[in-house]
């Protein structure tokens, strides 16, 4: 024979449930929110660190080491590609302009001496 549970069982069966459901309403979701929040960072992360295969209609991403060791490749001199010849090569064409604006300027300033001594 089943027998049914005092009133004062009942009571406390509930304020159990709602309790229970208090806990997980605010204690426990937010707390997941959380991490939800923090694992779909990761994600991108990982994501960005590892770069995108090909997919139709969209080009393949590089990771950050295969950007990383692009941006490396330019910091060393390889012949005239890398950007580093390119700023030897301006350093270079700088250094001789200069010598030639020094010899200019020489010139000038003979020219303007001779120019001075002429009669007047």
């Amino acid at each position: 024979m089943v027998t049914m549970p005092s009133l004062d069982t009942v009571f406390w069966f509930a304020a159990g449930i709602l309790t229970l459901a208090g806990v997980v309403r605010y204690a426990l979701y937010p707390m997941w929110r959380e991490i939800r929040e923090a694992l779909t960072w990761w994600k991108k992360f990982q994501r960005d660190w590892d770069g995108e295969p090909e997919e139709p209609g969209r080009s393949a991403v590089p990771g950050v080491m295969q950007r990383l060791n692009a941006m490396d490749g330019q910091l060393h001199r390889n012949g005239g590609e890398s950007l580093k010849d390119k700023v030897c090569d301006t350093l270079d064409l700088t250094k001789d302009l200069a010598v030639r604006v020094t010899a200019i300027e020489d010139r000038q300033l003979r020219i303007e001496q001779r120019v001075n001594q002429l009669p007047s």
